[in-house]
């Protein structure tokens, strides 16, 4: 019963996919798309829990046993831009499968010196191969427009973990490695992310307070080395349901804040972000476990 719910859930995503992103637009997409995450300044590709493994490293799917269901809001008030993810994964035993849809927008669009939209469906793969690792993949249908023009491609990710001892993962992913955009001028460019990024985590125990650390490093050239770096702690308040947050993402040159609430496998996330760049950013994030 509950994986039939998940999977017409997951068929309901498709369908309405299909109709928000002729509708959606948006510039300077902040590409954050899970609240938990961005409080821990995106430094994820270790942990990927939940349905950051979407949009982070496709692996992470593999550490949840129940189906699950959940959306993201981002909002940069001043820059009038919001972005919008949902999504479902599903644990068949053999492997875990997850869509996503994520899609910018703009709430006045008379800031706008031209119209524009794009919007992203994920299809998502996981499977442990062992106690100790985790792999998987995600395949991307994009579809982005200007006013000159139209274009759709497509992306694939790729995705590992590793729990090197208890409490230590290491984690890699690869970002679009093959993938275009074609547009109808007849122009082909590839997909604007595109990365290798290793991270790991560490979870441990300081007197009541459980701490988890991350660090993502990107392989890729940088304009300046701090581009690469990835930072975030979280750790819970003891005796309670709530989580807090902090992190640096420096390729966004954020400094992020984070509370998440957890109870009975209901999940409410809040993340806060600071950047000099662009507008501060408002994340909220909720997801149900079944």
């Amino acid at each position: 019963m509950k994986k039939s719910l998940i999977v017409g859930f997951l068929t309901i995503i498709f369908l309405l996919s299909i109709t928000f992103a002729s509708d959606t637009g948006g510039v300077f997409s902040p590409m954050i798309f899970n609240a938990r995450s961005a409080g821990m300044g995106e430094a994820f590709t270790a942990i990927s829990e939940g349905l950051s493994g979407l949009v982070y490293n496709p692996a992470g799917l593999t550490f949840e046993e129940k189906a699950m269901v959940g959306f993201s809001h981002t909002q940069l008030p001043q820059s009038f831009t919001r972005v919008e993810f949902v999504g479902g994964a599903i644990n068949f035993g053999v492997f875990n499968v997850g869509l996503g849809f994520q899609a910018t927008g703009v709430t006045n669009p008379d800031e706008l010196l031209f119209p524009y939209y794009d919007a992203t469906l994920n299809l998502t793969l996981a499977k442990k191969i062992n106690e100790k690792l985790s792999i998987g993949t995600s395949l991307h249908s994009y579809i982005a427009k200007l006013d000159t023009g139209e274009a759709e491609g497509l992306g694939v990710d790729i995705g590992t973990i590793y729990e090197i001892i208890p409490n230590l993962k290491i984690g890699a992913v690869w970002y679009n490695p093959i993938s275009y955009i074609k547009w109808n001028t007849g122009t082909v460019e590839t997909a604007g992310r595109q990365d290798l990024v290793i991270g790991v985590s560490y979870k441990l125990t300081l007197g009541e307070f459980p701490l988890n650390f991350a660090f993502d490093f990107s392989l890729y050239d940088k304009i300046y080395f701090y581009q690469r770096l990835h930072l975030g702690l979280e750790t819970q308040i003891p005796k309670t349901p709530v989580f807090i947050r902090t992190g640096y993402n420096g390729e966004k040159n954020t400094i992020s804040f984070g509370l998440g609430v957890n109870i009975n496998n209901i999940e409410f996330d809040y993340a806060f972000l600071y950047t000099k760049d662009l507008s501060n950013q408002h994340l909220f994030s909720l997801s149900l476990k079944f």
